[in-house]
């Protein structure tokens, strides 16, 4: 029996002050730039992250670390500024460095 995967849905993200949607299947990296928006550096805040790992997930370059129910953080070398994290976050703890 396989697992079922939830559909991708709509993402509204909100950068220095300009609010733009991320398509289900698209590129938080292209539907930013499609708003004029460039994505920051980007840090997590340790008092709002609830260590739930799904920034670690969705990070295809390794650059976000931290154990499981713990504050994660975000390695500014490893950081290729994609924005995935931002999506996937539901605590709003992924915020400009």
């Amino acid at each position: 029996m396989t697992e079922a995967k939830k559909p991708a849905k709509d993402v509204t993200i909100t950068l220095n002050g300009v609010t733009f949607t991320v398509p289900a299947g698209s590129k938080v990296k292209d539907a930013a730039a499609a708003a004029g928006v460039e994505i920051p550096a980007l840090k997590i805040d340790p008092a709002t992250c609830k260590g739930c790992t799904l920034c670690v997930k969705a990070c295809e370059n390794g650059a976000i670390s931290g154990n499981k129910k713990e504050p994660h953080t975000i390695d500014q070398e490893k950081c290729v500024r994609c924005g995935e994290c931002l999506a996937k976050c539901k605590t709003g703890s992924i915020v400009p460095a």
